[in-house]
C-alpha cells in the first residue's frame, strides 16, 4: 500500500513538472517568455504561420499586400460564436474593403474541447465561409502566445496592406460597428 501512494505521488510530481515544462516551453523547445511581445497599434504585426483548414501552413506575410483582420478564437467561446454570426451579418462590408478574416484557433482550443474551426465557422458564418470572407485557421503555439500571452478570448487585430496593427479590439458581437469605423478611416490612408 505504501508503495502504490509512494508511486502515485511520483507520477503527480512529474506529470506537474511536465505541465510547468509544457507551459514554459513550445515543442520546439522556445522559451514562451521570449515569444511575448507588446502588439500595439503602428507596430509591424509579428509574422508567425499558422495551419489553414485545408492543411496547408502560411505565414502572415502571404498576406502583404492585403489588409487583414486577426481574429483570435476558441471554438467553444459563445461569444466568438456571437462574433461570427454578426461577421456573417456583414460579410459584404468586408468584401467590398478587400478584407479578409482570417480566424485563428487559439493554440490547441486552449486546453478545451470544441468543433474543428472549419465546422465552426461553417456553422455561425455559413455566408462568409462560403465567400472566402472568413479563412478558419489554427494558431500555433508561438502565435498564440504572442498574439494572445494571457489566453484572452476574442482578440483581434487589424492589419494593414503593409503588415501594420491598425487597430485592437475584441468581441466582433459587440464591437462589429468600431471595426467597420476604423476600416473606413484608414481607407483615407491607404489601408
Amino acid at each position: 500500500m505504501k508503495n502504490s501512494l509512494l508511486f502515485g505521488i511520483l507520477a503527480l510530481a512529474v506529470a506537474l513538472l511536465a505541465a510547468l515544462l509544457f507551459l514554459k516551453y513550445d515543442s520546439n523547445g522556445v522559451n514562451s517568455n521570449s515569444l511575448s511581445q507588446n502588439i500595439s497599434v503602428g507596430y509591424l504585426a509579428p509574422n508567425y504561420g499558422f495551419f489553414l483548414s485545408n492543411g496547408s501552413y502560411v505565414n502572415l506575410s502571404a498576406y502583404k499586400g492585403h489588409a487583414v483582420v486577426l481574429w483570435f478564437v476558441a471554438t467553444w467561446c459563445p461569444t466568438c460564436a456571437q462574433g461570427n454570426e454578426a461577421l456573417n451579418q456583414s460579410y459584404q462590408f468586408f468584401e467590398r474593403h478587400g478584407i479578409k478574416v482570417i480566424e485563428l484557433e487559439l493554440y490547441h482550443d486552449l486546453g478545451y474541447q470544441g468543433p474543428s474551426i472549419a465546422s465552426f465557422v461553417r456553422s455561425y458564418a455559413s455566408d462568409a465561409y462560403t465567400n472566402n470572407t472568413i479563412i478558419p485557421a489554427l494558431a500555433g503555439y508561438n502565435m498564440t502566445a504572442a498574439y494572445d500571452p494571457k489566453g484572452y478570448l476574442d482578440i483581434y487585430y487589424l492589419i494593414s496592406a503593409n503588415g501594420t496593427v491598425i487597430y485592437i479590439n475584441g468581441s466582433p458581437a459587440s464591437t462589429l460597428g468600431q471595426l467597420e469605423e476604423a476600416i473606413n478611416s484608414s481607407l483615407n490612408n491607404s489601408l
